[in-house]
């Protein structure tokens, strides 16, 4: 593999398995597939799957409004996101709903 190639497919493969954790830790704590699919949604919507994204005094993936989130890992910012979502909503999709409704979860 010539140098060009190393210094531009490393760091996609770096950016894809990054990414790639914090998928897997939200498969793990959703249960099913549409619960699965109803947080990636809420997250999408929120942040574009950045876990760097900062909108006024929200932070991460979530976008939540805790500072909590702003030094978090991406797979920390899941477990902050499922605990949040489940304690409030009861279900991913519940939490989907009202976002739809109200552009906010």
């Amino acid at each position: 593999m010539s140098i060009i190639n190393i210094y531009i497919i490393l760091p996609i493969i770096i950016l894809l398995s990054n990414s790639n954790n914090w998928d897997k830790t939200l498969k793990e704590l959703t249960t099913g597939s549409y619960e699965y699919k109803a947080c990636k949604l809420i997250i999408y919507k929120e942040s574009s799957y950045n876990p760097k994204a900062v909108n006024g005094s929200h932070y991460g993936l979530p976008q939540g409004r805790t500072k909590y989130l702003k030094t978090a890992t991406p797979q920390q910012q899941i477990v902050w996101f499922t605990k949040y979502v489940y304690s409030r909503y009861g279900t991913c999709q519940a939490a989907l709903a009202f976002h739809l409704k109200n552009g906010y979860y």
